[in-house]
């Protein structure tokens, strides 16, 4: 096998993440289906919607190409690779499809798993094709040349960040704030039960906006959101730093996901509150966290990227800590409800927990580089070279 950790991996379980999601959402209603009802062989539906027909072919498209990149770089044989990557898929969506028949908002079809199937196909098509090519293998020779032989499940991470960005955060590039959704969790989960007021008081929101105000007064709020911005912007910065070799790369990566996160965050407020509102969040403070974090991660090009995995270690645990200080808003999710473009690119609140669970993973990503074997196994190698 490649002596490099693929990224394929890692975003092929991120493509079936999604695909679940999208099937079965909305995730609630369960019920167990009926004997008349249930059917080993799936119905066909009297009435197609052609935008439908179109999002399964779509849908299954990337997971086929990635999902089949993945297996030639664990050197399968294109075809080997190919049937492979649709028995997979195919099985994956007559799965699911067969699942939906527990949830009331969602009807299978015998045609959307062909045409699941059918879009999985182009897309492994489209992956022995670019194989043939040698585009893989060129990747892989820049890949060794470019990123530590560990950057699999980093890359990973960087293609996602801006996932979690079209789900406007509490403060702009402020992802993490994990603990309110905890507490609303528990609440739910507990509603009725002794353990309610035992865990939680009544309102949870209200014990976190006491507890927020102990720590900081309104006086601080533009320094908040500053550093919030800043750690935002430099958690990335840190995880490039830290899996790229070459001092040039590490500029470029820098300029890249500086410029993505600034251009994702527009669009995103954009198609959430209205296109006059695409820069609305670019305020004093948000533009001086930009700055600090570009500025900070122009002086990772030069560290070590054990020093870089450090920092960021430490940039993404001010992160959590910051954003979880963020102002709570009561019409926030009430407006983002209203914009039709909204819902549809924050991908039914997926893009939330990309937004949310990211810092997390981040951080044990970075953790792992510098507590795992491969940290010590593996000779640092000058940002220059």
């Amino acid at each position: 096998m490649y002596p490099h950790r693929s990224a394929a991996w890692p975003l092929t379980w991120v493509a079936v993440a999604l695909i679940v999601y999208a099937t079965l959402y909305p995730l609630s209603g369960w019920h167990w289906p009926e004997r008349q009802v249930f059917t080993w062989v799936l119905p066909k539906l009297g009435r197609e919607v052609p935008s439908d027909l179109v999002a399964n072919i779509l849908g299954y498209l990337p997971l086929g190409l990635i999902l089949c990149v993945a297996h030639l770089r664990s050197r399968r044989l294109p075809m080997s690779a190919a049937v492979l990557t649709v028995l997979t898929a195919s099985a994956l969506s007559y799965t699911l499809e067969l699942i939906q028949f527990t949830v009331p908002t969602r009807v299978p079809s015998i045609t959307d798993w062909l045409l699941n199937t059918l879009g999985t196909a182009w897309g492994a098509l489209g992956a022995v094709t670019v194989h043939a090519l040698g585009l893989v293998d060129a990747w892989h020779r820049l890949r060794e040349r470019w990123f530590i032989p560990q950057a699999g499940h980093g890359l990973a991470l960087l293609w996602m960040w801006p996932l979690g960005l079209l789900f406007p955060p509490p403060l702009p590039l402020g992802e993490g704030q994990l603990l309110p959704h905890v507490r609303i969790a528990l609440v739910e989960w507990t509603q009725g039960t002794p353990l309610q007021p035992w865990l939680l008081p009544e309102d949870p929101l209200m014990l976190w906006a006491a507890v927020r105000s102990a720590v900081v007064s309104s006086d601080w709020l533009p320094e908040l959101e500053a550093l919030t911005v800043a750690a935002g912007v430099l958690a990335p910065l840190c995880v490039a730093c830290a899996l790229a070799r070459p001092r040039s790369l590490r500029l470029a990566l820098l300029s890249l996901l500086v410029l993505t996160g600034i251009m994702v965050t527009a669009a995103s407020s954009a198609l959430n509150f209205g296109p006059l509102h695409a820069f609305a969040w670019l305020t004093l403070p948000s533009s001086v966290g930009l700055l600090l974090g570009a500025l900070g991660g122009s002086l990772l090009v030069n560290r070590t990227r054990t020093t870089c995995a450090a920092l960021g270690v430490l940039v993404l645990l001010g992160l959590i800590g910051l954003i979880h200080l963020a102002p709570p808003d009561p019409y926030y999710a009430q407006t983002l409800q209203t914009w039709e473009h909204g819902r549809f690119i924050r991908l039914h609140g997926l893009s939330r927990w990309f937004g949310i669970l990211w810092p997390y993973v981040a951080l044990l990503w970075l953790l792992a580089r510098l507590m795992g074997r491969d940290a010590h196994h593996h000779p640092e190698v000058g940002p220059s070279t």
